[in-house]
């Protein structure tokens, strides 16, 4: 499925979420009216009203002003639940400590809810068996509380298996009946939304149930005014009709659900309103309608900008909340404008219209990185480096991959040019694989070939530009397969790309300080592990398959070692294993294996060259980088250890003598107030690589600049030949510190004296050295 096309469910997970902790008893209803339970009360209609800013700040103030334990523990209650309303994992330690509060003080129903809220933190912390816990207590507690324990059962129905649901789902539906009948429940129209979402969660089983709960809900929430819940209610209508196809009937309910929303505060129902716009956006494309298409997209993306601090960064089966639901809106609101420039042709309104195009990428690339770090204020610390100046001789390119079509942005200092290229995301991301695939393997002879078509593609449609403007420095902002890509390596038939341009890359130009540096004389930390230490006590067996990323069974394919050379790979020591051999258990053999016998040799020649500290086995412990980072003053921070880029920040890490070092752990040890002023002006990781075919695991490269607060980073897309590494190395800092190119001009020269040396020729071994961030 395209990435423009994803189904809407991973956004109803985020409001069916919301509604679920909405959900709440009326145990304390009875409490004697006072100034202090205004303040409660108000603060629970801000968390209703989906106002959770405002509710946190009125129900901390509540807690901290509470005169009794008993008001203490509910406000510290309420508070908790509107904590773990934003689903921000930096909250949820409050949120627990907030509700271990008030679940420790009360007894009963009121204890019971309380277990309720705690087995959904436990829920969204994917700890099923405490959260399972927490609902049979409430369970317990209940007694004959029908709504508490229909709360309970319900939170307990989403720990089962999607196959068992329904079952359970028809027994909870005539609870919710019952209740009807015997009580008037502020709560009713909740209960029947809640059932409902889950039940359309579960596809044709589950139709009919969803149909008749969603029905019943907006019924109810009409009949009782309760705006948002009705808003809500049509909501889950419309997907549930656009799931079937029946487009009218959808287009129909969301625009009713809109026209309701009009009628409230926009902070309110902001959420809704990006589910609400996107669906209206892709039912008016499904009819041809792109004008008023667009404009729905558009209103959606500001919707998002809106309110993207309360978007929570979360997994749900193995997607990220970017990938499946803002990455599909971003890319459809830039389709749309794409096809209408496309369709004006030389219209004056081009180029403003091609500068939202290329803002809409950005905010792509800069969402992606918040996605991958599971970090907002990282990201946020580096947005706004760079000025927006393009200098004479610089390009932009800004591919983005679509359904159908290759479209293009190239930014020079003249403006911003626009072309398309025919190929679909399947052939496109095929021939990418491909290609990367070959040039990884020094002993590939068909790399020619997809790299002609790929140069084809990217860069053809440019080739004029690019020369009539004299373009030195080609900078790539890539997307998705295409960073698995080395661009360097495309071939126009006569030269390749790195013969032309010196190529580099960058995550978002928005998150680039491209500032030229003041002193190209630039102090060294160099360090560097050719024999691990007691790191190798502490790798998990999780994290040493990770590391060794052993294979049950031997492949045919795999590439075996040249006799003359060593590949700075941690997968490359499982490629000497002979066929049969078990896991490795051993602390020696694994320490064996992780051997880096290059790297006492290029620390030595970078000693040479540059100036400063290096740190050498034994005394490259974290510790010890931690305390040479803050008492020196260095502009170059290179690390020659072994690491690894995943798919997530959780799955990336570097290996200092004695411990791992994470992600956020970089952050931690360059975490010296001086680097905020005055950041690095390069982290190069000279034996790290990326995971093999995930498209995201280059971002681990850019998030270890963004943790460590480096200008730029150098880094390798697959394991390094070690002869090349040092060689490469060695070119690099040599023409840095003459102070005469900048850092992309500097990796050119290194890179072409590798490809001009016929043994080396292969991209194999100069083509995976990698320069993102700032160029100059």
């Amino acid at each position: 499925m395209s990435r423009i096309l994803m189904p809407l469910l991973p956004l109803f997970r985020w409001l069916l979420t919301l509604l679920w902790l909405l959900l709440g008893t009326t145990a304390f209803a009875s409490a004697s009216v006072t100034d202090w339970d205004a303040q409660i009360a108000q603060g629970i209609a801000y968390r209703e009203q989906g106002q959770v800013q405002q509710a946190i700040q009125l129900l901390g103030a509540a807690r901290q002003h509470a005169e009794s334990d008993a008001h203490r523990a509910r406000a510290a209650g309420e508070l908790g639940i509107t904590l773990l309303q934003t689903r921000q994992s930096t909250q949820n330690t409050q949120a627990q400590q907030a509700l271990q509060q008030a679940y420790a003080f009360f007894s009963g129903a009121a204890r019971a809810d309380y277990a309720i809220y705690l087995g959904h933190l436990a829920k969204m912390q994917k700890q099923t068996s405490v959260a399972s816990g927490y609902y049979q207590e409430a369970l317990t507690l209940a007694d004959t509380d029908i709504e508490v324990r229909l709360s309970a059962d319900l939170g307990l129905v989403r720990l089962l298996p999607k196959e068992q649901r329904l079952v359970q789902l028809q027994a909870l539906s005539q609870d919710i009946q019952n209740l009807e009948q015997t009580a008037t429940s502020p709560n009713l129209a909740r209960y029947h939304l809640h059932l409902g979402h889950l039940a359309q969660q579960l596809g044709s089983p589950g139709l009919p149930l969803a149909y008749r709960h969603l029905e019943q809900a907006r019924a109810l929430s009409a009949e009782s005014q309760q705006q948002r819940l009705q808003i809500e209610a049509l909501d889950a209508l419309a997907q549930l009709y656009e799931d079937q196809g029946r487009t009218q009937e959808a287009l129909m309910l969301t625009r009713q659900a809109l026209t309701n929303a009009d009628q409230q505060d926009n902070a309110s129902v902001a959420e809704l309103l990006i589910s609400l716009q996107w669906r209206l956006g892709r039912l008016l494309k499904l009819q041809g309608k792109e004008a008023p298409a667009l404009a729905a997209y558009q209103r959606a993306v500001e919707q998002i900008e809106a309110v993207r601090q309360d978007i929570p960064v979360e997994y749900e089966d193995g997607r990220s909340s970017f990938r499946a639901t803002l990455e599909p809106i971003y890319l459809g609101y830039a389709d749309l404008m794409l096809r209408q420039i496309t369709r004006q042709g030389g219209s004056s309104n081009n180029a403003v219209q091609l500068r939202a195009v290329k803002e809409a990428i950005e905010l792509i690339r800069q969402t992606e990185m918040q996605d991958f770090l599971g970090d907002r204020c990282a990201v946020e610390i580096v947005q706004g480096g760079s000025d927006g100046h393009i200098a004479t001789g610089t390009a932009i390119l800004y591919p983005l991959i679509l359904p159908d079509r290759l479209e293009l942005l190239l930014e020079t200092s003249t403006g911003i040019l626009h072309r398309s290229s025919p190929v679909s995301q399947t052939l496109l991301e095929a021939s990418a694989r491909i290609f990367a695939t070959l040039t990884r393997d020094g002993e590939s002879s068909g790399y020619d070939a997809p790299a002609r078509q790929l140069y084809d593609w990217l860069l053809k449609p440019f080739d004029a530009v690019l020369a009539e403007q004299h373009i030195q420095s080609l900078v790539v902002v890539p997307d998705g397969v295409l960073r698995l890509v080395p661009i360097a390596a495309l071939h126009d038939g006569q030269r390749y790309a790195i013969e032309k341009y010196a190529v580099s890359m960058v995550t978002a130009l928005s998150m680039t300080n491209n500032a030229v540096a003041a002193n190209r004389n630039m102090g060294a930390l160099v360090a560097g592990v050719s024999e691990p230490g007691p790191v190798v006590e502490k790798i998990s067996p999780a994290l040493a398959a990770q590391i060794l990323q052993l294979r049950a069974e031997p492949s045919a394919t795999q590439r075996a070692l040249k006799p003359q050379r060593a590949l700075r790979s941690v997968d490359a020591a499982t490629r000497i294993v002979q066929s049969g051999t078990d896991t490795l258990r051993r602390l020696d053999d694994l320490r064996h294996l992780l051997q880096l016998p290059g790297v006492k040799e290029e620390i030595k020649v970078l000693n040479g060259i540059l100036q400063g500290t290096s740190l050498l086995n034994a005394q490259f412990t974290v510790d010890q980088f931690r305390n040479k980072t803050e008492s020196g003053t260095y502009q170059i921070v290179h690390i020659a250890s072994h690491g690894v880029f995943g798919g997530s920040a959780e799955n990336s890490f570097i290996m200092a003598f004695d411990d791992v070092i994470d992600m956020n752990g970089l952050q931690t040890v360059l975490r010296a107030e001086k680097f905020q002023n005055h950041p690095i002006e390069l982290l190069t990781l000279s034996a790290c690589e990326t995971a093999e075919g995930n498209d995201r695991a280059p971002l681990g490269i850019s998030g270890a600049a963004i943790k460590a607060r480096a200008k730029s980073v150098l880094g390798t897309l697959w394991p390094v030949d070690d002869e090349a590494a040092r060689t490469l190395m060695e070119n690099f800092y040599t023409n840095i510190s003459s102070g005469k190119q900048g850092k992309a001009q500097a990796l050119r020269q290194a890179q072409l004296s590798l490809l001009r040396n016929t043994p080396l020729v292969h991209p194999f071994y100069w083509a995976p050295f990698v320069l993102i961030g700032n160029w100059l």
